[in-house]
């Protein structure tokens, strides 16, 4: 798989200097009908209401995406650059480290958002390559139903407890790009390291190829616990399934989502009003509904973690390294796992 990955990521670093060289845009008349594709690791249900609302309020634009792991969206670049061009004009994945590689490809459009004004610095690319359109927590998801509160692990250590053997999921990181962020958080992780790796593995922590699949499976019994992602658990628990979500007492894996314009896109009119519409109050709102972390400082989502106590105990990740590492990091744990 990591194999895989490396001819993907290979072909995409070639992306710049191909596809239209058109920067313009389409007319901004609105009776002119404007197009938009966004190809993005988010939820179907997260992007079907993000596509209700948007184009109600933008009628003039058809808006379509593509939804997968962000490995799968991933190798869908490389494969449609193989054939002549990409078809997306935004992308929208949970791995913030792709951004870099885009970015010092130049692969990306610089755009400096107007409805970016309320959103800290901190969250944009510095040159307004990308901005982080929400951030993503993992932690602990478990069965109600075999585990009370009291019962279900608080830290990364207590995945080892033998009371957990056989009955431990997570996300393959291959697939996942939240998942392999946090993988690669705890890797750089002095306390940790690949030697707690092994561990997990040695106490028979399972693979899915799916942030939804390994969440849902923690819901039908099959795992008592998994790595999960905050929304997908809390989506799932309003849907009723015996789940419930924990963070973890510290090194809380916080992730930046990032948004960003493709530079030969086509469509940069529909593009740039697609990007404002995600990253306003309006687009923000959608993502709070469905019980994803804003990131408008203005907005918060309901019985979640505050953002400032989240950062205060934030898994630290190197993400430089990790652009750096990640095709070592990726073949080490199919290594240990495979």
């Amino acid at each position: 798989m990591a194999t895989i990955l490396v001819l993907a990521l290979s072909l995409i670093m070639v992306l710049t200097g191909c596809g239209s060289s058109n920067k313009g845009g389409t007319s901004g008349s609105t009776d002119e009908k404007l197009n938009v594709m966004l190809y993005s690791s988010l939820k179907d249900t997260q992007l079907a209401a993000l596509k209700e609302k948007f184009t109600a309020k933008y009628p003039h634009v058809n808006m379509d995406y593509y939804t997968a792991g962000t490995g799968n969206v991933m190798t869908k670049l490389a494969t449609e650059q193989q054939a002549g061009g990409i078809s997306a004009d935004l992308i929208w994945v949970g791995d913030p480290t792709n951004y870099i590689n885009f970015k010092a490809d130049d692969l990306l459009y610089p755009y400096d958002s107007p409805a970016a004004k309320e959103i800290p610095d901190k969250f944009k690319d510095p040159d307004r390559m990308y901005i982080s359109g929400r951030l993503i927590m993992l932690g602990f998801v478990y069965n109600t139903n075999m585990l009370t509160a009291e019962e279900a692990p608080k830290t990364w250590d207590d995945l080892l407890k033998p009371e957990f053997k056989d009955y431990v999921g997570m996300t393959d990181p291959t697939s996942a790009g939240t998942t392999f962020n946090t993988v690669a958080g705890l890797v750089q992780h002095p306390n940790y390291g690949w030697d707690y790796f092994r561990a997990l593995k040695e106490n028979g922590v399972k693979l899915e190829n799916g942030s939804s699949g390994v969440v849902n499976k923690v819901g039908a019994g099959e795992y008592k616990v998994a790595i999960g992602v905050d929304y997908i658990a809390r989506s799932v628990k309003a849907q009723g399934s015996p789940v419930d979500f924990i963070y973890p007492a510290d090194n809380i894996p916080v992730i930046e989502s990032p948004i960003a314009i493709i530079k030969n896109t086509k469509n940069l009119e529909a593009a740039k009003l697609l990007y404002d519409f995600i990253i306003s109050e309006e687009g923000q709102q959608i993502l709070l509904e469905e019980y994803t972390f804003p990131i408008n400082p203005n907005m918060a989502l309901e019985d979640a973690i505050p953002v400032t106590e989240a950062e205060a105990k934030m898994l630290p990740v190197d993400n430089q390294k990790l652009a750096e590492d990640k095709v070592q990091i990726l073949e080490t744990f199919d290594s240990i796992f495979k």
